[in-house]
């Protein structure tokens, strides 16, 4: 994956991916989560962002078609169907509608409740940039400001242990955006 990951994928990258997973680790722990659950976690956790190799746009559901032909070898069809489940509970806005589909979601944006925000957040706007979605950063502050006032954590341990320093970063940020005139 590293070998065919972009360049402009500064936020959606190897790192992400290894973060996401991590996380996941965390919970799967946290959770006690039993080995064949915690291995079809730790499988969509690696894999939700393939799509972005082929087109940001829909990238869950490219991502799946992209592993499908992996999946099929080492899955059966209620495993690969659980799998593609987690991927899609990361599509924004998050609707996840199994308590590990909110567990991999929660993982996803683990970071806006970090201390570690404001680095990951400069390799989103870089994307958001390279992808024409924005063009300035004072749009961008509003996007982050929009988002994490729209974003809540699924699972009693992400908002027992990200809600309070997602608020704290949400108010920074807030505190940068200048007054309209």
């Amino acid at each position: 994956m590293k070998d065919k990951w972009p360049c402009h994928l500064t936020y959606h990258s190897i790192l992400h991916t290894i973060d996401v997973a991590n996380v996941c680790n965390t919970y799967i722990s946290h959770y006690a989560i039993d080995k064949d659950n915690a291995d079809l976690i730790r499988i969509a956790a690696i894999s939700h962002d393939i799509g972005y190799l082929i087109s940001p746009v829909n990238h869950e559901e490219l991502g799946i078609k992209e592993i499908e032909p992996f999946l099929k070898k080492e899955l059966n069809e209620r495993q690969i169907a659980t799998v593609n489940g987690l991927i899609r509970a990361t599509k924004v806005p998050q609707k996840p509608t199994t308590f590990y589909e909110e567990i991999l979601a929660d993982a996803d944006l683990d970071y806006l409740g970090r201390t570690d925000y404001n680095k990951l957040s400069k390799e989103l706007f870089k994307e958001f940039i390279y992808y024409n979605v924005l063009e300035t950063k004072e749009e961008w502050l509003q996007v982050q400001v929009d988002f994490l006032e729209n974003h809540d954590y699924h699972t009693a341990f992400a908002k027992e242990n990200r809600s309070s320093q997602k608020m704290l970063t949400l108010q920074e940020i807030k505190s940068k955006i200048r007054p309209q005139k």
